[in-house]
């Protein structure tokens, strides 16, 4: 046809626009620099992803129950404040989405008001490597380059240190994803934000695997246009171009439905690993993966920490590039010391 690939040169915008995209089953999660007026600010970041998890999981989910906590899984971490925090996951927790409002979010200046915050490890579990982890990695100190962390960004703020778990579990075994793929020890560099499901130990209720970062200039935040502006008309700044896609039971639904299987329910679960019980084959493809006896089709994600990563013990230590050891990896390498000394 005359808009066959092959027919004519075309701009990226047009051959994009040669493929259907309304049977979709994620929603695009897009980043992009700048200052966003009203009328876009809700296409860009955090702000964006409040709204998939109000349309696709919020009809879904009773916004009395407080659900589990988000699991965040990055490669860098921005410089963070507390503040901001909350207001990032009252955008993006199912049980506040609708109710908060980012954009008219009064600060918690007072203690008073500071006190009725629920804190930030309730809402939260980050999973991030530490210095043994990386260590005993398979490539060993190097393979910290993967994950470039600062002591200033990781150990400077006091709130973080609740909220830091593990890469790999402490222990080997065939219970809840403990490890199944069996490659804890290979450096993670991919972005994960999961909501496990409240009502299922191995449960999910959205993921979004992501470019973005866990940092301010990468999500966004609402600030003031003008200060000199009466009218304190709002903005999101916006410093990092990022991508990523948002999957829920629900979105999938909607494929299942426009494949001409109706009536089925979704659910989401992270892939429990060939020792516990589960098939080899990771499935994405929901048509694939059908429950017969209860008309549930289970989608199995290949979910590297599992749902229940471990908090860090008091040996546990924050990978750092930039901060030092004395102990030698499998290859004999030692990391700089950084100026700051070793810790």
């Amino acid at each position: 046809s005359s808009n066959s690939l092959s027919s004519r040169p075309m701009t990226w915008l047009q051959l994009i626009r040669q493929y259907d995209y309304s049977d979709a089953y994620v929603v695009l999660i897009p980043s992009a620099p700048g200052r966003h007026l009203s009328d876009s600010y809700h296409k860009f970041g955090y702000l964006k992803l409040r709204n998939a998890i109000r349309d696709w999981v919020c009809p879904h989910r009773s916004s009395e129950s407080l659900p589990p906590p988000i699991l965040c899984q990055v490669s860098s971490l921005g410089l963070l404040n507390e503040q901001w925090l909350h207001e990032f996951f009252s955008s993006i927790n199912y049980s506040t989405a609708e109710s908060f409002d980012p954009i008219n979010a009064v600060k918690a200046t007072t203690k008073k008001q500071k006190e009725k915050r629920l804190p930030l490890a309730s809402r939260m579990k980050f999973v991030w490597p530490t210095m043994d982890e990386i260590r005993t990695s398979s490539v060993g100190w190097r393979g910290g380059g993967a994950v470039p962390g600062t002591i200033n960004n990781l150990d400077g703020k006091s709130f973080l240190q609740p909220l830091f778990h593990r890469w790999s579990r402490r222990h080997s075994g065939t219970n809840n994803n403990r490890d199944p793929f069996r490659t804890a020890r290979h450096i993670p560099h991919i972005k994960t934000y999961v909501q496990p499901s409240s009502s299922n130990g191995s449960g999910i209720d959205s993921l979004l695997l992501t470019s973005h970062n866990f940092s301010i200039t990468a999500w966004g935040q609402v600030q003031i246009r003008d200060a000199e502006d009466a009218s304190n008309e709002k903005i999101l700044r916006i410093c990092h171009w990022e991508l990523g896609v948002f999957i829920s039971p629900s979105t999938l639904a909607k494929k299942l439905a426009s494949s001409g299987v109706a009536g089925n329910d979704v659910c989401m679960a992270a892939y429990p690993g060939i020792s516990a019980g589960g098939n080899a084959v990771i499935n994405i493809d929901c048509e694939d993966d059908e429950d017969e006896n209860d008309n549930t089709t289970k989608v199995l994600f290949p979910l590297p920490h599992g749902v229940e990563p471990d908090p860090y013990d008091h040996n546990d230590v924050a990978w750092a590039k930039d901060r030092g050891s004395h102990l030698p990896d499998a290859f004999g390498m030692i990391p700089a010391v950084s100026q700051r000394g070793v810790k």
